[in-house]
């Protein structure tokens, strides 16, 4: 009984032991991390630079402008604009066949 005792104590002393060293590491790789991430950023007062993107998709402006201002039928770029928001709404300024819109399947 007096040799189970001791044996479950050692384990217990080891256990934690290595909980207590997991969890340095975890707080160590954490703050090493942390350091990293700012060490990246610019200074502050630098511009960031502009992610460049060459997407051909209206924007959300452009978007709302279509759908919010009456126009003549056809319009190619009110039309883009339309059928890349809704289908329904494409479907209705019959602006299905006008050529570089969005096809819906």
């Amino acid at each position: 009984m007096r040799r189970k005792r001791l044996i479950v104590d050692i384990l217990g002393r080891v256990l934690h032991a290595l909980l207590v060293l997991v969890l340095s590491y975890l707080l160590f790789r954490a703050v090493y991390y942390a350091f990293s991430l700012l060490a990246n950023e610019p200074p502050p007062g630098t511009p960031r630079p502009q992610e460049v993107t060459v997407d051909n998709k209206p924007s959300p402006q452009e978007i709302a402008e279509s759908l919010n201002t009456y126009w003549l039928s056809w319009d190619q770029d009110h039309c883009r604009n339309v059928c890349e928001a809704s289908r329904k709404a494409c479907w209705m300024r019959d602006c299905r066949l006008v050529p570089g819109v969005r096809q819906w399947g």
